[in-house]
């Protein structure tokens, strides 16, 4: 019945708590049933009188509302503003200027997504020019946060906190067509959209020149409530082309105000821009085949960059068509690295730009030089149309929008954005199988009067130290105003090859390896792992099977990845780079280039399971006939917040041997210099830096408990000291390396855990038992047993029974629990049975102890005050912990805020507040909470301890093989901690990773064990001889007294 009381309690007082929340939740999203009344259908009248009196008849394709809705919806498109003295909202972010901002400083990028919610479709007599429509228009402006979010709102809103900004419209109006006498591209007439709206806007303060200062300097925190008014006088009018044709794709608009000028809601005229949405619906009409395209074709680029070798070209020939090749081979929602052009020649002006593109902020020299190292190229709205050549052969018709990516702009959010501007072209062109190469027609921003670029692209599958890019593309202006502009995708090491006979395969040519088996003639290894006992005993990732088995190949690439975190970032890292967290991926190994698998439907069909697990034990042979030297290559990467994918820092190629674990490389970088430098030495290949040599020492896939389980990397440059490309040799060593046969001994580490958690308790429960028997035959010593003690013990098992709180000691583990068989289900339920019996075995204890309290209180009614209490005892317990607890955070406090914050770069600052996500620094903080409330109840006995002292006892309250055992108990997880080999968390995350952490987690796997060992010698000590030191002590006292009077 008391069990049923404290449930229904427990949901009284969840829902209590609960229900404001969600009160508060509804009341700020403002969600709820939309209604679409087109109440202001008088106004729609008066402002759109113009577009009504030019509109056309409707036909019967524009009744397809679901299509139209998605078709004149679009996201994450651009909008500016008319200079003038109304500007429309602020954004709260640093206003330092753009001219003076480096890469580092990501530029705030304003984004307008408009979506239809509603049309009306009701039939009606006669002909019809127009229907209502209603919907939303968003604007947004943002660093690096999430782009615009499109859901249908019952009113409008602003939003307005660090780091982004929101102004919400509801719109209600007219859809209509026009048609154009023309015979062009636009000869299909316009799609317009005549909409008024309502909205909630920021009120301007009264400095003109600054009307947003109150937003500067107020609402860091995200709390900020802006001062709003209500506007219904917005009117917006959408033109979009009927045909999406290489000119005719985008979507133009402007929203005016109809307010006065003196009106505080007057704001000034917004234009907006974006492509065409629908996706693949959206209708792209290709241009005839005419003459102009063959022009096309004939201008198309012939650079050597482009040529893979008549045997690459003859593997796109064969096998998928030209559409599946380009879209595998597409790059997606990533963004190809601009290459740099250290081989031009010309003067300053004309190497130093950036192809076509133009950008926000004013061009510099830092600025030129740093574009051909930070920025990158974006590949969006890909269509591709099969057809053939005059000859035949295969052939394809492709479009695609090149969007130019800056270094101060964030990627992700980049490749999202739909907008038209001098930042972007529009292409569109052929495939011919002939030469495997894809060239187009380019028109800047997509204007027809400003198509005066070619675009030519190639899909490479063969590659080397030089050739690293899986697609290369070059932009060229007809009238050679500026130099080819060079971009490329890098190869991805981790793509999967699922053997598939009509998916192109990849080849590499190795040019360094032997440089690099000089590097292994050269190189005199000594050291233990060198002598013949070691080689007896130690075993290194090898091949499972033959060298040419795919694989094995691919099994042994895996195993050979790493991953660092360094404190330090290596000398041969670029400046900008200042993430430490590092990767060392094996492009390819021997003849495989990637990762293999087999095809989808091996996975799934019987013995899909056991297959995988075959090939994770099929690197346990170590035959030493079968080891060889490897032929290997490989990128060093570094992560990067702004980035989408790793930024390569280093290509290296060489040789591995299986024989003692070590890899042999030769380094080539990137010189990231200005093309004026790079044009001046000869000493380059590419315009890359190869005189570096990397050693790689593995661990072994044996004895993990008696050798490190860190691989060791160095990497050297062989120029001289004076040389501007030296850099000193650097020792790396990486995370702990689990190979993937180890993988399969992680499985049974929670079958482990349970079978020591289920020792753990059981003897737990002995101990307790015996305790328990120990009182009933010494009932005197009852009322001396502390309930603090007893207290943490019920608080841990509590704990562990509520959250589901492990019941071993923190040590870094996976972040699931592979229960996925039987045995681990039982396992999981034992350890809970028991944990309950601990727990009741616990309670009953501590009613004892009650109960004796009751009776002595009851037998000596006029001195309370000798029948021993808690509350003094409780009260030094928790300060004992507090103080442990604050003292640590204080150190992680110094050691994170002691330093300088000048580190943190203004564009993380703003991403964690915009996201409002705690710091790496908070959870870390709560995690060091975490653990040290996990210590309260291995240090139970402190309770003990202290009640002792206090009450001074002359008795023996605890067993010996009470406290002891479970002393003992709580010390045999620890033994275990240091027996078990390391374990690597495989879901790494470098944010959650801090130094002060893991100082703490090795700090504490000694202290708490001793601690614990040493309370139960204090226990020891005190119930053997605490008479006599309390009798002692006393003593002294009144000698000391007897002096002094």
């Amino acid at each position: 019945m008391e069990a049923t009381i404290k449930i229904a309690t427990s949901l009284l007082l969840n829902l209590a708590l609960f229900l404001p929340c969600l009160s508060a939740t509804v009341t700020m999203s403002s969600k709820g049933p939309i209604h679409h009344d087109y109440t202001r259908f008088a106004d729609v009248e008066r402002h759109c009188q113009s577009v009504l009196s030019s509109a056309a008849e409707l036909g019967a394709e524009a009744g397809r509302a679901g299509v139209r809705m998605q078709q004149l919806s679009f996201m994450n498109g651009d909008w500016s503003q008319d200079a003038g003295q109304a500007p429309l909202f602020p954004f709260q972010g640093s206003y330092a200027d753009a001219a003076v901002a480096g890469p580092e400083f990501l530029e705030a990028v304003p984004l307008a997504s408009f979506m239809l919610t509603h049309t009306d479709m009701v039939p009606r007599r006669g002909a019809r020019t127009a229907f209502n429509v209603s919907g939303i228009l968003s604007f947004t402006i943002s660093r690096n946060c999430c782009c615009s979010s499109m859901e249908p709102r019952t009113s409008p809103e602003f939003e307005l906190r660090p780091g982004v900004s929101r102004l919400h419209v509801l719109l209600q109006g007219v859809y209509t067509e026009t048609k154009s006498s023309g015979s062009g591209d636009d000869g299909g007439g316009e799609r317009v959209l005549c909409m008024v709206g309502d909205a909630v806007l920021p009120v301007r303060g009264s400095n003109s020149t600054d009307p947003w200062d109150w937003a500067k300097n107020h609402g860091r925190d995200g709390k900020l409530k802006p001062p709003v008014v209500a506007d219904g006088n917005i009117l917006l009018v959408l033109r979009y082309p009927k045909a999406a044709t290489l000119t005719t794709r985008a979507v133009r608009g402007e929203m005016t105000s109809t307010s006065a000028k003196s009106d505080a809601a007057y704001f000034d005229t917004v234009r907006l821009v974006s492509q065409l949405g629908g996706g693949y619906d959206s209708g792209y009409q290709f241009q005839p085949e005419d003459a102009e395209l063959d022009a096309v074709v004939a201008g198309c680029s012939n650079d050597p960059i482009f040529h893979d070798g008549d045997d690459a070209t003859e593997h796109l020939n064969r096998g998928a068509s030209p559409c599946d090749i380009i879209y595998q081979s597409a790059p997606g929602h990533q963004v190809m690295e601009v290459i740099p052009n250290w081989n031009c020649e010309g003067t300053d002006a004309f190497c130093s730009r950036v192809g076509p593109f133009g950008t926000s902020r004013p061009t510099t020299r830092s600025m030129q030089d740093m574009a051909f190292t930070r920025s990158g190229i974006a590949v969006q709205g890909l269509q591709c149309e099969p057809t053939s050549s005059i000859d035949g052969t295969a052939a394809a018709r492709v479009a695609a929008l090149f969007r130019y990516v800056p270094p101060w702009e964030h990627q992700s959010m980049a490749v999202e954005r739909t907008g038209l501007s001098a930042m972007t072209l529009s292409a569109e062109g052929v495939w011919t199988a002939s030469t495997g190469r894809v060239c187009m027609v380019a028109c800047l921003g997509g204007a027809k009067e400003a198509c005066h670029y070619r675009v030519t692209l190639s899909v490479r599958k063969t590659f080397s130290m030089a050739r690293r890019g899986n697609n290369i593309g070059q932009i060229a202006a007809m009238d050679g105003s500026h130099a080819p502009l060079l971009f490329q995708q890098r190869v991805r090491p981790r793509e999967q090859w699922f053997g598939s006979g009509e998916t192109p395969r990849k080849s590499y040519i190795y040019t360094k390896v032997e440089q690099a088996r000089e590097l292994l003639r050269v190189v005199k290894p000594t050291g233990f792992r060198d002598t013949n006992i070691a080689k007896l005993l130690l075993s290194y990732p090898n091949l499972a099977g033959a060298a040419h088995d795919l694989v094995s190949l691919s099994n042994l690439a895996g195993d050979l990845n790493l991953l660092f975190r360094c404190v330090v970032k290596p000398p041969f890292v670029p400046g900008w780079i200042e993430e430490p967290l590092f990767e060392l991926q094996i492009l390819s190994v021997g003849t495989l280039v990637g990762t293999y698998s087999p095809k989808f439907q091996q996975q799934f069909q019987g013995g899909g399971f056991s297959m995988r697990m075959e090939q994770l034990g099929r690197v346990r042979v170590h035959s030493v006939e079968k080891q060889q030297i490897l032929n290997v290559s490989a990128e060093f990467t570094a992560s990067r917040n702004n980035f989408l994918s790793p930024s390569s820092v280093m290509s290296l190629e060489g040789v591995y041997s299986p024989e003692d674990g070590r890899m042999y490389l030769i380094g080539c970088r990137n010189v990231h210099a200005p093309w004026r430098a790079l044009s001046k030495r000869s000493d380059l290949e590419d315009g890359m830096d190869c005189s570096i040599e990397v050693t790689v020492e593995y661990p072994p896939t044996t004895t993990r408990w008696l050798v490190s389980r860190a691989a060791k990397v160095s990497i050297a440059s062989v120029r001289d000291e004076d040389d501007p490309l030296h850099f000193n040799r650097t020792e790396l060593h990486t995370l702990l390396v689990t190979y993937r046969e180890q993988r399969r001994d992680e499985l049974t580490e929670a079958t482990v855990e349970g079978l020591l958690c289920v020792t753990m308790l059981s003897a737990t429960i002995a101990a307790t038992i015996s305790q328990l028997r120990y009182v009933k035959s010494h009932a005197d010593v009852a009322p001396y047993i502390s309930l603090v003690m007893l207290g943490a013990q019920a608080l841990g098992y509590s704990a562990a029974l509520v959250t589901d709180a492990k019941m071993l000691p923190a040590w870094p583990t996976s972040r699931y629990k592979p229960y996925g068989d039987r045995m681990g289900w039982d396992m999981d339920c034992s350890v809970k049975a028991l944990t309950l019996a601990a727990l009741l075995l616990t309670a009953r204890l501590a009613q004892k102890v009650w109960r004796s309290r009751a009776r002595a209180r009851a037998r000596s009614p006029l001195e309370p005050g000798r029948v021993p209490g808690d509350g003094a005892v409780f009260l030094c317990s928790c300060g004992v912990h507090l103080a442990g607890l604050f003292f640590v955070l204080a150190v992680h406090w110094l050691s994170t805020y002691g330093t300088s914050t000048a580190q943190l770069t203004p564009s993380r600052v703003i991403y964690g507040e915009a996201q409002g996500m705690p710091s790496s620094h908070t959870r870390t903080r709560a995690a060091i909470v975490e653990r040290h409330v996990g210590v309260v109840k291995e240090w139970f006995l402190l309770a003990q301890v202290i009640g002792n002292a206090l009450w001074r006892v002359n008795c023996k309250p605890l067993a010996e093989r009470y406290y002891a055992g479970v002393t003992a108990v709580w010390l045999l997880p620890h033994v275990y901690g240091y027996l078990r080999p390391p374990v690597v968390n495989t879901f790494y995350e470098s944010e959650a990773h801090d130094d002060v952490m893991d100082f703490y987690s090795k700090a504490s796997a000694v202290v708490v064990p001793v601690v614990g060992f040493v309370l139960a010698l204090v226990v020891y000590v005190q119930q053997r001889w605490n008479y006599k030191i309390v009798g002692w002590a006393m003593r002294t006292e009144k000698n000391k007294l007897q002096h002094t009077y």
